[in-house]
């Protein structure tokens, strides 16, 4: 399944504590997820082809757009978007 593109505008964001840090969250189509990279709008081409290959892997990803930046969510049901919060020094690109 490809990641759905939104407009930020169209989702509730908020912020939860996750394995000491203050994480960001959003709530769309009664779907938790959890930010999991955040990058220029310019390199929003690499953002939509590494989202694809997560997908690919079975994660549920959304990819929200704003005037500047791209941010690439995954469901918090997922177990590896658990092992990402955890382990802060993982990079998305």
């Amino acid at each position: 399944m490809l990641p759905l593109v939104i407009d930020q505008q169209q989702v509730f964001t908020f912020k939860f504590w996750f394995n000491d840090q203050i994480q960001t969250g959003m709530q769309f189509q009664n779907e938790l997820f959890c930010q999991i990279a955040s990058v220029d709008l310019t390199l929003r081409s690499q953002a939509y082809q590494r989202a694809c290959k997560l997908a690919q892997q079975g994660l549920h990803l959304v990819i929200t757009c704003t005037s500047n930046e791209c941010c690439i969510w995954a469901s918090l049901r997922e177990e590896l978007v658990k092992e990402l919060l955890a382990n802060p020094s993982y990079s998305f690109f």
